[in-house]
């Protein structure tokens, strides 16, 4: 009867291991969704309004921006992207929104406007080298070039200073 307990018992604690250990596997394997950036919403966005709102009015509403312009800083932009984070895999975007507001010289708002994932634009950058003066060299050119340059002979002003023959301090 004691060896049918403890049979018993030993498959109920496999059991219990195999129940943590498959929820922690499809757990960990699910989807998750992220707001990066600015969380976008849609009411407060709304509520800025052309020539009645101010830099002090739209800090207050939207808070600080994500950004402003490189150069130009009258132009605010609310970045916010919602992505799918996936194991395994980089993050998926699959909400992307920015709020620019661009404002006159005095303050005031001037123009709102709302851009999603339709305005992405495709950068792609340029994989030229900038040529630069000088030679160019391959990796023995540069772990040779200084053999043989230098005489041996002490450095210049090392000799016959202090009252071993040495430098400066002796």
């Amino acid at each position: 009867m004691t060896f049918l307990s403890k049979k018993t018992g030993i498959t109920k604690k496999a059991g219990i291991a195999l129940c943590i250990a498959s929820t922690l596997l499809v757990a960990g394997c699910g989807n998750t969704r992220m707001v990066r950036g600015y969380v976008f919403d849609k009411e407060l966005a709304d509520a800025i309004q052309p020539g009645v709102d101010n830099r002090q009015s739209v800090i207050g509403t939207l808070g600080g921006p994500t950004m402003r312009a490189s150069f130009n800083d009258n132009i605010w932009y609310y970045v916010s992207t919602t992505v799918r984070v996936r194991p395994v895999f980089w993050p998926d975007a699959k909400e992307h929104r920015v709020l620019a507001i661009s404002f006159n010289d005095s303050g005031i708002v001037d123009d709102v406007r709302n851009y999603d994932m339709n305005d992405r634009r495709v950068v792609n950058p340029v994989g030229d080298k900038t040529p630069t003066r000088g030679r160019e060299m391959n990796v023995f050119q540069q772990i040779f070039m200084n053999v043989g340059r230098f005489s041996g002979s002490a450095p210049v002003g090392s000799g016959g200073v202090g009252p071993n023959g040495g430098g400066p301090n002796g």
